[in-house]
């Protein structure tokens, strides 16, 4: 087999995959399974990250050269494929040269900078952060003229989607953290921070960074005076569950679930401790984390199409008999796809066909007609259950 061409390896849950400490000859890519990277400190095992199918680990150590910074173990049977030194390079060959070198002066500057994990667990995500975006900002302030001009919205500054992905590709943090370090530096106008909609329902953000020849100079300071001030620890953010967010916001805790569910908080909202999290999440079967299960509903929270699945057959029969093809078929428009099978397998074999087909012939949906239906519906669904206001 060529040296170029990738192999497979397989390693049962809990065998080592490489020791911190050891030469870096080869990277990996998860094609089955899962993968922990830890390491030890003071004789205590700290996991860093829980990898998964796709994932890319121990790269680092064959782009800058040197050992291995962590340790890598199967979290459980996986099959992993061998990216070699070779094809590692390729890849990045593959990159544009100003890149190339940035990645590579990237990994550099971060092995000088000391181990990620201290005793006790702490770590200067802050200041890893900052180093990150001074290097990209530096990166894009020296592009060449040629290439500036074909970069799209050069002027405003790095694109912070492409900042963020490039941080996390090199440090273990998570999103939530890098927010909170850009929301401190925002705060105290180290770096400003630019929104373009462009038409878009969220809108593109640029950072420009106030004084870049100063830059890291005072977010060292920085970091140090919120080490005193506070204990920061990347972020300064004060802790409160969502009981105490919801009479933060007279409001009960159960409507912030729900949006949550509808995506109606930021991401930058949710923070969650990353030990906790795995630990919880090694105790869970297999597939857990593939599909949400729903959770039943009384007759009297039935509000939304998708609650159907909660309705029994009889009593939906007896509805739909009600409905007529039109309000049905708004029903089925609006419905996602276990609550439709729900509607037509209640549904006669001919009046489906005549549904299928009232939805196949309509071009929009009036939402406040669909709103009107859903909630006929269910006024039939408690008047028959007998349960409810009638």
């Amino acid at each position: 087999m060529p040296p170029s061409s990738p192999n497979i390896k397989s390693f049962f849950k809990g065998q080592e995959i490489f020791k911190a400490g050891q030469e870096s000859s080869v990277a990996y890519m998860i094609k089955k399974g899962a993968v922990n990277i830890y390491k030890v400190v003071s004789n205590e095992k700290i996991i860093l990250a829980r990898l998964s199918e796709g994932e890319i680990f121990g790269e680092m150590g064959v782009i800058g050269g040197g050992c291995r910074s962590a340790s890598a173990e199967a979290a459980e049977y996986c099959d992993l494929v061998v990216l070699t030194d070779q094809i590692m390079m390729k890849l990045l060959d593959q990159c544009p040269k100003t890149i190339q070198y940035m990645t590579r002066l990237l990994v550099k500057r971060l092995a000088r900078t000391g181990d990620m994990v201290q005793p006790k667990g702490h770590r200067s995500d802050f200041v890893s952060i900052c180093r990150i975006l001074d290097l990209c900002y530096r990166d894009h302030l020296n592009m060449p003229r040629d290439k500036a001009k074909k970069e799209r919205n050069y002027d405003l500054g790095l694109e912070l989607n492409k900042l963020c992905k490039t941080i996390r590709s090199i440090i273990l943090v998570s999103q939530s953290e890098i927010d909170a370090v850009l929301a401190k530096l925002k705060s105290l106008r180290i770096i400003e921070v630019k929104d373009l909609r462009a038409g878009k329902a969220f809108p593109e953000k640029y950072i420009q960074i106030a004084t870049p020849e100063t830059f890291i100079e005072v977010t060292n300071n920085l970091y140090k005076e919120l080490k005193k001030s506070s204990g920061y620890s990347c972020s300064e953010l004060q802790v409160v569950d969502i009981y105490e967010i919801a009479t933060m916001l007279e409001t009960e805790p159960n409507i912030l679930y729900k949006k949550m569910a509808q995506e109606d908080f930021p991401e930058s909202m949710f923070m969650f401790d990353r030990q906790k999290v795995l630990e919880w999440a090694a105790g869970k079967e297999p597939g857990y984390f593939s599909k949400v299960a729903k959770k039943k509903k009384s007759i009297d929270e039935l509000e939304d199409i998708d609650d159907v699945v909660f309705v029994d057959n009889a009593t939906l029969k007896e509805v739909f008999n009600r409905l007529g093809y039109h309000k049905l078929g708004l029903l089925m428009s609006i419905a996602e796809d276990d609550a439709r099978k729900k509607i037509l397998a209640n549904l006669a074999k001919k009046i489906a066909k005549i549904v299928q087909d009232e939805i196949a012939g309509r071009d929009n949906v009036d939402p406040a007609e669909a709103e009107d239906a859903v909630a006929e519906l269910f006024e039939l669904v408690r008047e028959i259950k007998g349960g409810g206001n009638k």
